[in-house]
């Protein structure tokens, strides 16, 4: 099914469309650039011929100037053929890859579904889609157009001089065609091997892009230099450095052997033949002039048939790349406008009917989970580390899909509901959430494109964030980011949670998830949003997760996790009641609080 989904004319119609679309002039010059080389290759091997009939007749001096000058114009009419084609192609190219192909990259890294981006699928395909356009027409995905033009050349040029070499014998061509075919053989077997090795080439790239990214920012700063990491992290790049020079090497070997053979096959050949031309010019079977053209044809044969030999396993291998990044285009996307719309004009019931959710078809992370929440009502999830909240969380957002069971949002089931539907119903604050280089306002009120201007500024006081916001120069203007943006600032952890908070509430939807919201605030900080949190939720259907079991007492029913299903459910004092787990998880967090206040009296 693949093979004829990714064939060859299939990848190269894909790529030609795409090229096309975004450069017709480019892609004109691309095709322009076969003939002019072609060209070029004709005239230069006609030119001994030409000059040494003219010698041997003994034209007139004058005819013999003209034909020179001829010959002079048609070889710098061809090479400045050649180089303005070649520079406009590779021009057009780079920019190609950079612009149309990054983001046709980036637009399906937005859109892809999200279970599938971070399955371990996902990972790995787009990894090897981003490794592929980094080279731009050096190596990667931007060589197709380039290749596939040398292997056009190789072809042609390789069908012409057969056709002049015939003429001296038919044994010198059958003796060609069987070395370029024992060529070809290694070399295809070759790029087979090195095609196996790219699923191990992109696990290491994605190691090496990890330390070469990950260590190098502001959060990660204060723990290498407290901690003494840069040993480690000096190691732990070595290691994934000789991973990656591992493959280099096994590449390397491939392509050495190959080189290795085939020099043997070019020496044996054009020994055979260029035996056979002496043996018939000493016999006059042909003129001089003949024996320089078609020496140079032997020559020039036995080039493209080494062009087509390595030509043919450098285009596998970038169609090779194109068939990589269109399965990654291919990969599904989130059901963005099909489906049913989600018209939620008031806080939804949202329901879960024997949910059952794992990675990678593991381990349950959830398991038959029965839940049943009523229009308005504040939910708070609590849990261990790895009890699933966060996974149920995002099944309730549509970002993950149910394995077995059905959710539904007033009675309407969201495996029919399109993602677009379930973006406008659901304002969250998840724990790995991000800011973007852009303005604290835009941050906040994101895709509007018109604040509202009293609620933006409500929400600002709301959340704590008017006295940092009023203390900057350019105040809501202020860019955030401050190593990418010019002028801009740093929030802490605190402010950036704050800040997270003040755009989910502003997008005012009639869901509202926080997850961990208050984790890097401060005692003071986080008090104020519990006691806001009902004017937060207010008309919401919401769900609050936290560690800290005291911010549960204000919502009306708290969820416990444990073992991926539900343990315990009920209000704080319905729980404590029961004396289960959740009494004990509170009554060792509360002891604490309450030693720490025995020993300030």
């Amino acid at each position: 099914m693949d093979k004829k989904r990714y064939s060859l004319l299939k990848n190269m119609c894909f790529y030609s469309n795409e090229y096309l679309r975004f450069d017709k002039i480019g892609f004109l010059f691309a095709i322009l650039l076969i003939p002019s080389r072609i060209l070029k290759s004709l005239v230069t091997i006609f030119i001994p011929k030409i000059i040494i009939d003219s010698i041997e007749g003994f034209e007139s001096e004058k005819a013999f100037l003209v034909r020179i000058v001829l010959i002079t114009a048609a070889m710098a009419a061809t090479s400045i053929l050649e180089l303005l084609a070649k520079n406009t192609m590779e021009h057009s190219m780079n920019s190609f890859v950079l612009i149309r192909l990054n983001r046709l990259w980036i637009e399906k890294v937005s859109t892809m579904d999200y279970e599938t981006f971070t399955s371990k699928l996902g990972k790995q395909s787009s990894s090897k889609a981003r490794l592929m356009l980094e080279g731009t027409t050096r190596w990667g995905i931007g060589t197709y157009i380039p290749r596939l033009i040398d292997l056009s050349v190789s072809f042609i040029g390789f069908a012409i001089y057969a056709i002049l070499l015939v003429n001296v014998h038919p044994l010198v061509l059958i003796c060609l065609l069987i070395t370029y075919f024992f060529s070809l053989l290694i070399t295809l077997s070759a790029e087979k091997k090195k095609q196996l090795l790219k699923d191990d080439v992109a696990r290491a790239e994605r190691k090496m892009n990890y330390f070469a990214y990950n260590t190098r920012g502001l959060s990660i700063a204060k723990d290498i230099r407290i901690y003494s990491m840069r040993q480690w992290i000096t190691e732990m790049t070595n290691f994934a450095r000789l991973d990656m020079k591992q493959i280099d090497e096994k590449v390397q070997d491939y392509q050495m052997h190959v080189l290795i053979i085939n020099s043997l096959i070019v020496f044996l050949r054009d020994g055979i033949v260029y035996a056979a031309l002496v043996w018939l010019a000493l016999n006059s079977r042909i003129t001089i002039g003949a024996f320089a053209l078609y020496a140079a044809a032997v020559s020039g044969l036995g080039e493209f048939l080494s062009e087509i030999t390595s030509g043919m396993g450098a285009f596998r291998e970038a169609d090779n790349d194109v068939t990589d990044f269109r399965k990654f285009l291919d990969l599904p996307d989130e059901n963005v406008s099909s489906g049913e719309s989600l018209k939620l004009t008031s806080a939804p019931s949202i329901e879960l009917k024997n949910v059952s959710f794992s990675y990678n078809d593991e381990t349950p992370v959830l398991n038959s989970i029965d839940l049943k929440v009523n229009p308005g009502e504040k939910i708070a999830i609590v849990g261990s580390n790895g009890a699933g909240k966060t996974t149920l969380i995002k099944l309730i957002c549509g970002l993950l899909h149910p394995k077995t069971g059905e959710i539904l949002i007033d009675g309407v089931k969201t495996d029919s509901v399109s993602f677009d539907a379930f973006a406008d119903s659901i304002s969250a604050v998840f724990q790995d959430s991000a800011l973007l280089p852009v303005s604290i306002k835009r941050n906040i009120i994101m895709n509007d494109d018109e604040a509202d201007e009293s609620k933006l500024s409500r929400i600002i006081s709301i959340v704590g964030l008017e006295e940092k916001i009023s203390s900057l120069e350019n105040g809501i203007e202020t860019p955030l980011v401050k190593h990418i943006t010019e002028n801009g600032t740093e929030f802490s952890g605190g402010e950036v949670q704050k800040l997270l908070l003040a755009r989910a509430v502003y997008k005012d939807s009639p869901i509202l998830i926080l997850d961990e919201p208050t984790a890097a605030m401060d005692p003071i900080a986080e008090q104020n949003v519990y006691l806001q949190y009902h004017q937060l939720a207010k008309d919401k259907t919401s769900f609050f997760i936290s560690h800290r079991l005291s911010s549960t007492r204000f919502c009306d029913r708290i969820i416990l996790i444990d073992g991926g299903r539900i343990k315990e459910i009920g209000t704080h004092d319905e729980l404590m009641k029961k004396g289960g787990m959740y009494h004990d998880m509170y009554m060792v967090q509360s002891k604490y609080y309450l030693e720490g206040k025995e020993e300030a009296i």
